[in-house]
């Protein structure tokens, strides 16, 4: 079997393709940890990771949300956390009331209508001032055999 002579500007070519590769390899991982930095500060600005309680407290399990702290304007409908309770309230409509026949409350500038949930199961509905609410509840984190879960049948809303 004949061996193949190689020159020396063969040795030169491929020492030079092995060392683009490497650097290739390594932008891209660059690239990937800045992403990740910049993904990572996004996060954390606008979310934040909160446990909340809830009917399921009761067995003693913890459910820890993603929350959206800053940036967002409650809306009818969605699922907020009370502050100091760490209970998820829903925040009702004009409409829910009136269909509901439940007593009109008289709501000011910074005040909302909830429908609080209880550990025990149930619910009552408040009305609460704005700095009273964390922040809405936008992802289930933990435990993971609840990773995901519908946030709206997971605290029960209407």
């Amino acid at each position: 079997m004949k061996k193949w002579h190689r020159s020396v500007t063969q040795h030169y070519i491929d020492l030079t393709d092995r060392l683009a590769a490497v650097r290739s390899a390594l932008e891209l991982l660059y690239a990937i940890i800045g992403l990740a930095l910049i993904v990572s500060c996004a996060m954390y600005i606008f979310y934040d990771i909160i446990p909340v309680k809830g009917a399921f407290s009761l067995n003693g399990e913890q459910v820890s949300v993603m929350v959206q702290v800053r940036g967002y304007e409650p809306q009818e409908g969605d699922i907020v956390v009370l502050r100091k309770s760490r209970l998820c309230a829903t925040v009702l409509s004009e409409q829910e009331r009136a269909n509901d026949n439940r007593e009109l409350y008289a709501l000011q500038d910074g005040q909302l209508l909830v429908n609080v949930n209880h550990i025990n199961g149930s619910k009552n509905v408040e009305l609460v001032d704005t700095e009273e609410v964390e922040g809405t509840v936008r992802f289930v984190v933990f435990p993971l055999n609840r990773f995901g879960e519908n946030i709206n049948k997971l605290f029960g809303s209407m």
